[in-house]
C-alpha cells in the first residue's frame, strides 16, 4: 500500500505541474482562464493513468524543464471562460 501512495503522489505532482504549465501557456496566448476554474482543476482524474500492470521505471529528469505543451486549439466564439455580458 505504500508503493500505491507514492504513485498517486507521484502522479498528483507531475499533473499539477503540466496543468499549472498549460495555464499559464494559455493565459500567455490571451485565452481567458478565470482563477476560479484553474481552482477546480484536479491532477487525478485524466484518462492516461493506467495502473495496471508491469513498468519498467528509470530515474531521469528533462534535460531542459517541462516537455513542450500541444498545439492550442481554436476557441469557438462564445466560449473559453470569458464571461459574457447579459443584456
Amino acid at each position: 500500500m505504500a508503493a500505491l501512495g507514492l504513485v498517486v503522489n507521484a502522479v498528483a505532482l507531475w499533473n499539477s505541474k503540466y496543468l499549472s504549465a498549460a495555464v499559464d501557456q494559455l493565459r500567455a496566448h490571451g485565452i481567458p482562464v478565470k482563477d476560479k476554474d484553474a481552482a477546480r482543476l484536479s491532477p487525478l482524474g485524466h484518462a492516461h493513468l493506467n495502473v495496471l500492470g508491469r513498468y519498467a521505471i528509470a530515474s531521469s529528469a528533462p534535460a531542459e524543464g517541462l516537455r513542450q505543451l500541444g498545439e492550442i486549439p481554436d476557441v469557438p466564439e462564445g466560449e473559453g471562460g470569458v464571461d459574457e455580458e447579459v443584456v
